[in-house]
């Protein structure tokens, strides 16, 4: 009757039925009033209650049905509910014969059975009225697939315990009902389980939805919903984003744009929590139970162990082997259900949370960025208040400041201003959080398995366990000290990172600066400087690593050391097997729960870090919103009484009104906040009005003021603007036609900026800008900007690809085609900021005459800052004129005429506002593809002829493995032979030790075990499947060695030699990343510095080529994967590789029968892997591919902002935003579920391997005993682990080689000219400034045209000439040829009776010096800019500075206007900070300061380009002037786009088509109607002038 008194084991699973049917009804009901809720709000609220859009459409090509499932199912579980019925009726009968508490109790559970059958009955009927793909019939059909689930455990049980009944035979009427029940049974779960929700959807634009959607119960857990995708990949070898097919529609970044939005103006963190709250709670739930689960096999392992120990002992002789093989079958479900949970929760950590989060980011970072006030303008001037605080003006706003002290106290809330650091956010922080969220649930996971892993150890070794569990308590405290340590210096290497990629952007912004000059090996010292102070701090992160390993290896060695001397020496215990293995399996698993979880906390505040920078980016100030819009009204464009600066960080303007003091005060103030102050001004509608002033005076100030991007600090503005976009579309298209009538539209705005601001796109799409094509328009409005001639240059005309940055163009082109946009743009408001200047005069008169004027802009309110006051003045309804920091005169032609006003700004033009408009010289139509500081106007010409589309080629995506030979390259990099034979030797003596310590355990194990029976048996013959070596425990072995010593002194020796093997693993495991490490830092120092070469001697055409984003793409992504990923991934891939190969030989010496089982299994996981790596591989590759888009749409914006604002088109870039975060979101995504879907096949093939393994040992007893199987198990139980880490760190390997392989791309590429040859020129050359071209002919590829046709020319020493041509005639490939940035395919350029070709680049250039157009500024301070390599004294920079009038020339006192004037003069200050890209000073002033910079080299050959557009006319005469001053003793080329500024050079050199068609004084030239240059100033409109010019300097030079 004992046995009657247990409640018997049938009894608790069918209470675990019906629980299962109870938590199904509770839950299927929570679901019914949720559905229920949110259909009454759809109905009360209408169907726009939530802007969220999700897929209806299905593809119906895919053939579904849904007919004979619900029948099925409901028979089938009808029959189940009859035999239930029956066997409450048999059990009750039986009850009434006998009763007992067994009886008792089984009746009771046949009840539960029986109500849980019914419960099953009535879903499946109810499903027959909700057949799929209804979303309640696969919400019922889940709900019965865990019900049927359930019911399979308890039929197999029933099953097998009926198979076990030893006291009776059993009847047909048991057995029938049992075997049928259970193959019904798992019927029923396999149609439930297998059933799909549907045919796959289609999204919005028709793409097949990827499966998930739809995929049944079984392949949502097992992730085989991806098997489509691995064998498209597999057979194709290679994906495109067709091939992937579309995200569901809660990734998708039309939702997450809403998604994420919901909860905006609440905190970041909150907002990232509420709109991933279902995934995150999944998490946490599947992380609890898994936490639960880890621990179950090692229970399983140790069941096993102690069976057979107790078998070995004479027990269980006749249920052993059944009892065995229950353990084995529950080891093998254990595993497979554990890897189940643990898929789920990394699928939604990793596939749901992260691929989500980065993309919430992603779409609220830009999201921003369209309404971020830009602060690059001023934060130079901020950055110069904080590095000098003692120039402060007393007055400035003291909260501000302090303001600015508390946010330097924490380097991570620095201001985010300049490009570099915005994208960072993208790039670096938006990543560091997602990535953080996958594993953040370590926090409270890890605690849970420390608390069930320490509570299993008591049960094994007693108070032993918190002996050892000590050590890890100790190695705490050095883990935390070790990880604070590694996050200081990872906060140092970013940061060190940081500063190199921004310094490198720059350098690669400014390269034909740099080349020009000659000054690479200076830059290249500055950036190799940066890269070693990066290196450093990885190497200090490669020791914190090390140390990491160190702790991580040995802690829990010194653990399993400490608790087994406890457990044998303290408490006298004899350590079994099972007690041994089981210990060493569970202190494995709390390693990983200990160490994480201080790296958690670290990543933690990592993470917080990049959450608290986000945050500070949202915070910052946003542009003012646009009022709402009375289309009833007309339009005002005015200022009232209005004071406007870049910042609001500014000294009370109260306190401005006082004259300065002294010149520190004023430079402070200046310094502080540039501004114009009391601006009232009216522009008048439908007319043209101008803005002018001096070079620095505040003009683009003004405009912006305008267009509401700067800060209004008194009074107000009126000004139409287009709200900036509030919500997205989920099928966003462009309108396709708009009437003419209605085109053009009153309250639109339309924007011009100084600097033209393009896209990476054709022609025609930068001029549509989103609009539809209208080809009269069109056609217009390219007559109208002069792009006729230059588009039919070029091959694909319109259709022509501008490049990064307009590289195709020239400046002129560039600025043109912005106009066009304009012209183009159905805005009735015009603003335009200095176009003129980047023209020649006859395309400025064509300009002002056919455009401004024209019939498309007739009728519209222009505003036009401009120097060409006279060119314009007829045309101008109100012109402003501004003037130390005011808007000093204001009013109508006649107005200002009558005060007198006028003739001051006139003469402030003086006769050079005139020159401007005349050069006919197109240079800016030039277009080059090598787009030169100069006009690149050959190049448009070689453009032409080289299909322009392809100039930007598509970034090459490598195929298939990596090739042999760049990984020997890299290990020839990280060290000689030597230091490979030692590194191997370190990495399998670490193995062999990690086998050796586990063999020792068994052999310590069958010694204490030394009375079992089976240790006899090992004397005998040693039958199939039994090695000597691992297995010998004769006394004659190990036991002999203890002799009469007493069993204390056993365990002394053993444990002493386990210490001493787990000791010398601990250091050589140590070593082997030591090794790696450094040799690592080797071979990363080699190879940047092998690129930066090779980049810095790469010809000029590779920069006009390939974006900057893709070379810094080299320097900053590839490098940090090779810095920190490919040593660690190389040693870990060997390491793991090395694991499994020595499990199986170590298996297969133990059990040679295992051979046949483990080569089936290894080729399986084989062919698993072959599937995982060939899509992985190509995954990652699309991924780090459509990287690039994003950033590039993203940089691109942030530079052109204003201009998207303006035109208010930031809907249409937002939508361009989310159609690119999908199109990253998708490789994204399906890499980590592909690693979910290869985890759980090993997991499969695991437990195949564990149950195999098992029933092997079960039959081998006569020969195994407990060690040898805990030795065999404690290898075969990590296999499965190791396969699958093995092709993840393979997989690794090869995306972190793909950094390499793009790394060597580029240094294979073509170079220039050798920099230093055998013949060197001498020191002081050129000397006299000779110049003979010989014969020249210029091409720009071999199968091009020549863009120079045998130019033959010669130029006495110090003899001025000007070049002139008209777009396309070769001006700039002249000039380039004589730096060899094109090298000459016949004839020679001799200066000074030295042939140009035959010396190196480097002393060429060093000698000749060039004042390129485009002005290039590096961010910094003034000194910095003028002097990078500290060659010139301040005096000399003042020098400078003075003669290109930025500083007046009397050197000790401020000049009358400065005085007056509201905003100081900065260039009194050689510290005053330079913004990225010289971006705080005006355009002309970036001209001036590189032209002061020019003359700082002293040089007997100078080439102009022009470098004077963006000067006013008073201040280019004064530099002409001064120019012909320092330049007297030197020979000058100069292009000229302004004739005033070459009429009076010697002699004219008139190009055309690559030829010289006149080589004369300009007198000749001019006074000879047949001239081309007579025609040219005939067609300036000034001929008279130039000619007037032309005769008093050469009739007074030939008198003379």
């Amino acid at each position: 009757m004992e046995e009657d008194s247990s409640i018997p084991t049938s009894f608790w699973l069918a209470t675990a039925f019906a629980v299962s049917a109870c938590g199904s009804a509770v839950i299927l009901s929570l679901q019914r009033v949720y559905d229920h809720k949110t259909r009454q709000r759809l109905e009360e609220a209408g169907p726009d209650l939530s802007p969220l859009h999700f897929d209806n459409e299905r593809d119906l090509t895919v053939p579904y049905a849904d007919n004979d499932r619900t029948t099925r199912i409901t028979f089938e579980t009808a029959v189940l509910l009859l035999f239930a019925i029956y066997d409450l009726y048999s059990t009750v009968q039986s009850l009434s014969d006998e009763r007992s508490s067994l009886g008792i109790y089984t009746v009771m559970g046949t009840a539960f059975s029986l109500a849980t059958w019914l419960y099953a009955f009535a879903l499946a009927v109810t499903s027959q009225r909700h057949r799929l793909p209804n979303d309640w019939g696969f919400a019922l059909n889940c709900h019965l697939c865990a019900v049927y689930f359930v019911g399979l455990i308890v039929a197999i049980y029933q099953f097998y315990a009926l198979t076990q009944r030893t006291q009776d035979s059993v009847t047909w009427s048991e057995g029938v009902p049992r075997l049928v029940g259970l193959l019904l049974t798992m019927d029923m779960l396999y149609v439930t389980s297998t059933a799909e929700r549907g045919p796959p959807f289609l999204d919005e634009n028709g793409r097949t939805v990827i499966h998930v959607n739809v995929s049944s119960v079984f392949s949502f857990l097992f992730f085989t919903w991806l098997r489509p995708l691995i064998k498209v990949a597999y057979t194709k070898q290679q994906l495109t984003d067709d091939d992937l097919p579309s995200l569901p529609p809660i990734y998708r970044g039309y939702n997450l744009f809403y998604m994420f939005g919901f909860s905006r103006g609440r905190r970041l963190l909150y907002r990232i929590f509420h709109a991933n709250r279902t995934a995150i709670i999944i998490q946490i739930i599947t992380a609890f139970v898994s936490s639960l689960f880890y621990y179950v096999p090692a229970f399983f392992i140790n069941q096993l162990l102690l069976l057979i120990q107790e078998m070995g002992a004479g027990g269980h002789q006749e249920t052993g082997l059944r009892d065995g093989l229950l353990i084995v079958l529950g080891l093998g479900t254990s595993m497979i259900v554990l890897s189940v949970i643990v898929g789920q929760l990394w699928y939604w950590a990793a596939s749901s949370v992260q691929v989500r989060i980065k993309a919430m980011l992603n779409i609220e970072i830009y999201r921003k960025t369209l309404r971020r006030r830009d602060t690059g303008v001023s934060a130079g001037d901020d950055q110069n208040k904080i590095q000098d605080g003692s120039k402060t003006n007393k007055n400035s706003d003291h909260s501000d400041n302090d303001g600015d002290k508390k946010k330097g106290d924490d380097e991570d809330e620095e201001d985010v201003s300049s490009t570099g650091q915005i994208v960072n956010l993208m790039s670096t922080d938006s990543n560091r959080i997602s990535e953080f969220s996958t594993w953040w649930f370590t926090i409270f996971a890890a605690p849970t398995e420390l608390v069930i892993g320490i509570y299993f150890l008591y049960q094994l070794l007693g108070l032993s366990c918190f002996l050892g569990l000590s050590v890890m308590v100790i190695a705490l405290p050095i883990n935390h000290f070790n990880a604070k340590l590694f996050a200081s210096t990872q906060d140092k290497l970013m940061d060190a990172r940081d500063k190199r990629v921004s310094l490198m952007n720059e350098v690669l912004q400014g390269i034909r600066q740099i080349k020009f000059f000659a000054s690479e090996k200076g830059w290249e010292k500055r950036i190799i400087e940066s890269r070693n102070t990066e290196l450093h701090h990885l190497r200090t992160t490669y020791i914190c690593e090390s140390l990491f390993t160190l702790i991580w290896q040995g802690s829990p060695l010194l653990v399993t050391i400490l608790s087994f001397w406890s457990f044998t020496m303290l408490e006298g215990k004899e350590l079994t097997a099972a007690i041994a293995f089981t210990s060493i399996v569970v202190f494995d698993e709390l390693r990983f729960a200990l160490n994480a979880l201080p790296e958690t906390f670290i990543e933690l505040l990592q993470a917080l870090i990049s959450v608290r920078r986000i945050q500070l980016y949202l915070d910052q100030d946003e542009i003012e919103p646009a009022s709402a819009v009375d289309l009833t009204k007309d339009v005002r464009i005015a200022f009232n009484n209005a004071t406007v600066s870049w910042t609001s960080k500014s000294p009370s303007i109260e306190e401005q009104n006082s004259t300065v003091s002294s010149s520190s005060d004023e430079t402070a103030l200046e310094s502080n906040a540039f501004m114009i102050k009391d601006i009232n001004v009216h522009f008048p509608n439908d007319r043209l009005s101008l803005i002018c002033g001096s070079t620095g005076s505040g003009k683009t100030l003004l405009m912006l003021s305008l267009l509401g991007e700067t800060v209004v600090l008194k009074g107000s503005i009126d000004c139409p603007r287009t709200p900036i976009c509030e919500d997205v579309s989920a099928d966003f298209a462009i309108q396709q036609s708009i009437p003419e009538e209605d085109w053009i539209l009153d309250h639109a705005l339309a924007y011009v900026s100084q600097t033209a601001w393009l896209q990476n796109a054709s022609i025609r799409d930068n001029i549509l800008f989103g609009l539809p094509y209208v080809a009269k328009r069109y056609e217009a409005t390219l007559t109208a900007c002069a792009l006729d001639k230059d588009l039919s240059i070029l091959e694909d005309g319109d259709m022509t690809e501008i490049g990064e940055k307009g590289i195709t163009l020239s400046g002129g082109q560039k600025a043109r085609v912005a106009l066009a946009r304009a012209a183009y743009s159905r805005a009735k408001n015009v603003l335009m900021d200095d176009v003129l200047s980047a023209v020649d005069a006859h395309t400025a008169k064509h300009l002002y005459d056919k455009c401004l004027l024209g019939p498309l802009m007739k009728g519209r309110t222009r505003i036009l800052i401009t120097h060409h006051v006279k060119l314009c003045l007829n045309g101008t309804a109100y012109l402003v004129h501004v003037s130390g920091g005011r808007t000093d005169i204001a009013g109508t032609p006649a107005e200002l005429r009558q005060s007198g006003s006028l003739a001051t700004i006139m003469d402030e033009e003086h006769e050079d506002q005139e020159e401007p408009i005349e050069d006919e010289i197109p240079t800016e139509p030039t277009t080059d593809t090598t787009a030169s500081t100069s006009t690149s106007e050959p190049t448009a010409a070689e453009t032409s002829q080289k299909k322009p589309r392809a100039l930007i080629e598509e970034e090459a995506r490598f195929t298939g493995k990596v090739k042999m030979r760049l990984y020997k390259m890299y290990w020839a990099m990280v060290g000689s032979y030597f230091f490979w034979f030692v590194f191997i030797a370190a990495v399998f003596g670490a193995r062999a030790l990690d086998i050796a310590e586990i063999w020792w355990v068994k052999v310590w194990t069958q010694a204490s075990n030394s009375s079992s029976v089976h240790s006899m048996t090992l004397q005998k013959q040693q039958p199939f499947g039994y090695l000597p070596v691992f297995l010998s425990s004769s006394p004659s072995g190990f036991h002999a060695l203890e002799g009469e010593e007493s069993g204390a002194r056993g365990v002394k020796f053993y444990l002493g030699i386990y210490i001493l093997i787990t000791g010398s693993n601990i250091f050589i495991g140590t070593l082997r990343f030591v090794l790696i490490y450094f040799g690592g830092l080797r071979a990363s120092r080699k190879l940047y510095e092998g690129l930066l070469q090779r980049v810095f001697r790469a010809p000029l055409r590779f920069f006009d080529t390939t974006p900057v984003g893709r070379i810094l793409n080299r320097f900053s992504k590839d490098f940090e994967t090779i810095d920190s990923n490919i040593p660690s991934d190389m040693l870990n891939f060997l390491i793991t590789a090395l694991e499994v190969l020595s499990i199986v030989v170590v298996i297969t010496f133990v059990l040679p029968i295992f051979f046949f089982p483990i080569v089936i299994i290894v080729v399986l996981s084989l062919a698993v892997g072959a599937m995982f790596v060939s899509t992985s591989r190509e995954l990652k590759r699309m991924d780090s591919v459509s990287r690039s888009p994003l950033f590039s749409h993203f940089s691109e914006t942030i530079v052109g902002v204003a201009t998207i604002r303006a035109f208010g088109v930031s809907r249409q870039f937002m939508q361009e935003m989310l159609k690119r975060v999908d199109t990253n979101a998708r490789p994204y995504y399906y890499v980590w579920s592909l690693n979910r879907w290869v985890s759980t096949q090993f997991s499969i093939l695991g437990a195949i391997i564990s149950i195999v393994v098992g029933m092997i040992i079960l039959s081998s007893l006569d020969h195994l005993d407990a060690s040898a199987a805990g030795f065999c198990l404690s290898f075969v139980l990590s296999f499965s682990n190791y396969m699958f880490w093995g092709i993840r760190r393979y997989t690794s390997l090869e995306m972190s080689f793909n950094g390499v392989e793009r790394v060597v791309e580029f240094m294979e590429m073509d170079q220039e000219a050798a920099t230093i040859t055998d013949v060197r020129p001498p020191s002081s050359w050129p000397s006299e400034g000779r110049i003979e071209v010989n014969d020249l002919e210029v091409r720009y590829a071999p199968d091009l045209d020549p863009v120079l046709r045998g130019l033959s020319f010669s130029v006495k020493s110090r003899e001025k000439i000007g070049v002139v041509g008209r777009t396309g005639s070769g001006k700039s490939t002249l000039a380039l040829s004589f730096f060899r940035f094109v090298e000459a395919t016949r004839g020679s350029i001799v200066i000074d009776d030295l042939d140009i070709k035959h010396i190196g680049t480097e002393d060429l250039r060093g000698s000749l010096t060039i004042i390129p157009q485009d002005p290039t500024l590096f961010s910094g301070t003034l000194r910095s800019n003028m002097d990078p390599f500290e060659q010139f004294s301040d005096d000399d920079i003042f020098r400078a500075l003075k003669r290109v009038h930025l500083l007046p020339s009397d050197e000790n006192s401020f000049d009358t206007d400065e005085l007056e004037a509201v905003n100081a003069n900065v260039f009194r200050d050689l510290e005053t900070s330079v913004s990225e890209g010289g971006k705080n000073f005006s355009q002309g002033q970036r001209q001036l300061l590189c032209l002061a910079r020019a003359l700082l080299r002293r040089s007997c050959l100078v080439l102009m380009d022009e470098a004077t557009a963006s000067v006013d006319f008073q201040t280019d005469k004064a530099i002409q002037k001064t120019i012909a001053t320092e330049f007297a003793e030197s020979t000058i080329l100069c292009i000229a786009h302004r004739l005033h500024t070459v009429i009076e050079y010697d002699r004219i050199l008139v190009l055309d088509q690559g030829q010289i068609v006149e080589f004369e004084s300009p007198l000749e030239l001019i006074r000879n109607p047949d001239t081309v240059f007579y025609k040219m100033c005939k067609n300036s409109g000034e001929f008279d002038s130039l000619l007037a010019l032309a005769k008093a300097k050469h009739e007074l030079v030939d008198i003379l």
